[in-house]
């Protein structure tokens, strides 16, 4: 922790007139004003922008003519008041529809970068590594973040909004003691339990693998060198949750980016330098092609972490460590033994998946997480950056009882998710095997292992609704202090999950079609979630805008199918099989390209006549982004 930060809480709650004509961070909401909760917008257009930005370094304020005695203009505090929302240390974040649009947007950019570098990471793991290395590296990457979600993850980290909301909205000093004390414990948590995962490396990777096909030497070799981000992840999720209550995005939606450049920059120089790993060969830790990997794919989780201190400092959160838990963190410390639990029953899923794949192939592994990672470009930059922008909001309200407001703010999560991912469902689904050869098959990555992926991809594409909308069902029931709804949820998901998975490998006519089978059991789990999650948000808030969300689901998916369809049928008609005979995977490149850009535009088409609401929350944002692409 740094102790080099200026002043305490209370002398961060006072406005500066000095700031109004400095410059404030694209997409960040944070404002100066009371702290109490603030009334809710309801619109969907988004607002005029505000006056001259202002710095992220303290408290801003609206940039307006003042008055000769230095009063703002009248007006100016009720228009102030209504667009305000939570913030700590005394600052009030703009919480409109229009803010979390505006936010959308800009951390859109962010996020297609860290999607695309993400993506160019894992195709490099793939054709650097091959598959049964790539296996045994990926079981291994993987422990850090199964152990961080275990600790001191995304689910605990969700639990910590309403905690910030309550701590800036009744504490004296806006929440800075808190936030300190939290940032403390979190830190000393996440150290611990680093120190233990690295002890315990043999026994983690054992027991996800199994006696299986993959390498478990190997992976415990990788396992010694990336646990160690433990720590660092940890400390980046409390430090990403203080930053986004305070309304600040884009530095956390930018740090993913540079672990990736990191990353890739690894494998580029495995690539270029290292004389490879051979699966079958026995496993000497300090050789240098596993120091390559681990210790550089960890020190991206370290520059990951880091990038978020000084955004942290130009915020005016108060970094230097205080120790003792506080009757804050003690109240939480009650809800973490839900979340905990949370975890620990979505991990018997991914240990049972990871399992089941290892007994039947050695790239089943490699496979699977590509797979998933490959549903995670559209989800991060559609869902990720949708619900970054709306749980502080989603906070506030449900801490304040303000019910209507959190059924506005799932109604408009809801639809904007389907909005986004159901074109692109349709297109993974019926362009699977294309998206994946096109993509992966090269140098150690075969034909045979792409389009298994490619199948695996079309067979768990749907998966990404209902995962979008369980998660934001999940933040809704965290906002309202129910900790232990979400818990029953991941029950119901991983018995289903784990029930069809054991079915798999029945069923598969082939080994290397078990990883399929994973997906597909995987995907239906989410549905049940999903629809769990509707009906007890129903028995406790009311209707849900249920009516509006079925139109809008409605038109979406019949635009995407549609413009699916066409894709497909174009695809047929074009002579695209002589193109990918002739060139081989940059035609299937070409093809998918060509296939992806006539199913948005078709989809696109219809749903311009469609007079959804959501057509002018999503215009004005892709106006901005394309804005932003041009600059």
């Amino acid at each position: 922790m740094n102790d080099e930060q200026g002043s305490p809480g209370p002398e961060l709650r006072r406005p500066d007139p000095g700031l109004r004509a400095r410059r404030r961070e694209s997409g960040s909401s944070v404002l100066p004003g009371p702290a109490s909760p603030p009334p809710v917008a309801d619109s969907f257009v988004p607002d005029a922008p505000l006056g001259a930005p202002a710095t992220l370094g303290a408290p801003a304020t609206l940039d307006v003519p003042a008055t000769p005695g230095g009063a703002d203009e009248a007006g100016t505090t009720a228009d102030r008041a209504s667009r305000a929302g939570g913030g700590t240390g005394g600052r009030v974040r703009d919480s409109s529809d229009a803010s979390v649009m505006r936010s959308t947007g800009s951390m859109a950019v962010a996020n297609l970068a860290s999607r695309i570098t993400g993506f160019v990471r894992m195709i490099l793991i793939l054709t650097v590594l091959g598959p049964a290395v790539a296996s045994a590296f990926n079981t291994a990457n993987t422990l850090p973040n199964m152990i961080t979600e275990l600790v001191l993850g995304s689910v605990l980290t969700a639990m910590f909004m309403p905690l910030l909301a309550k701590a800036a909205q009744e504490d004296p000093d806006g929440g800075v003691s808190f936030i300190r004390r939290l940032l403390t414990v979190t830190s000393a948590l996440a150290l611990g339990a680093t120190v233990l995962a690295v002890a315990c490396a043999p026994l983690l990777t054992e027991l996800n693998l199994g006696d299986g096909e993959v390498n478990t030497d190997l992976a415990t070799a990788f396992a010694f060198l990336l646990l160690p981000q433990i720590f660092f992840y940890g400390v980046f999720s409390v430090m990403l949750a203080v930053l986004n209550y305070n309304g600040v995005f884009r530095p956390g939606a930018w740090a993913p980016v540079w672990n990736n450049v990191v990353a890739i920059a690894t494998l580029a120089l495995f690539a270029g330098v290292g004389s490879g790993i051979d699966p079958a060969a026995p496993v000497n830790l300090l050789s240098g092609p596993i120091l390559l990997l681990g210790l550089g794919t960890t020190l991206g989780v370290v520059v990951q972490a880091a990038v978020l201190v000084p955004a942290l400092r130009r915020a005016g959160v108060d970094l230097r460590p205080q120790w003792g838990l506080g009757p804050r963190i003690k109240q939480f410390g009650g809800h973490a033994l839900a979340g905990v639990t949370y975890v620990l029953i979505s991990q018997v899923g991914l240990v049972m998946t990871n399992r089941i794949g290892a007994a039947a192939d050695e790239a089943a592994i490699a496979i699977y997480q590509t797979y998933w990672l490959l549903l995670q470009v559209p989800y991060g930059i559609i869902g990720v950056t949708l619900l970054t922008a709306i749980n502080p909001r989603l906070a506030d309200n449900g801490i304040a009882g303000r019910n209507d407001a959190v059924v506005r703010d799932i109604s408009l999560g809801t639809r904007l998710s389907l909005f986004g991912l159901l074109p692109i469902i349709a297109f993974m689904t019926a362009f699977g095997p294309t998206i994946a050869t096109g993509l992966f098959r090269y140098g150690n990555f075969d034909a045979d292992s792409a389009r298994v992926l490619g199948l695996t991809v079309a067979a768990g594409a749907f998966t990404l609704v209902p995962y979008a909308i369980v998660l934001l069902q999940q933040r809704v029931f965290y906002a309202r202090e129910d900790y232990w709804t979400p818990t029953v949820m991941i029950l119901a998901i991983t018995v289903v999950r784990v029930i069809l998975s054991l079915l798999v490998p029945v069923v598969a006519d082939e080994r290397s079609h078990v990883v399929i089978g994973l997906a597909l059991a995987n995907g239906i789990g989410w549905v049940v979630g999903a629809v769990a999650g509707y009906v007890l948000l129903r028995s406790k808030l009311g209707s849900l805008r249920g009516r509006e969300t079925l139109r809008s689901a409605a038109w979406t998916l019949a635009a995407s199918i549609a413009g699916a369809a066409v894709a497909l049928a174009v695809d047929t008609l074009l002579p695209m099989d002589a193109l990918t005979d002739a060139v081989g995977s940059i035609g299937y490149v070409v093809r998918a390209g060509v296939a992806g850009v006539l199913t948005l535009v078709v989809t696109g088409l219809i749903l311009s006549r469609s007079r959804l609401p959501e057509l002018d929350s999503i215009t004005p944002v892709l106006r901005g982004l394309v804005g932003r692409l041009r600059r």
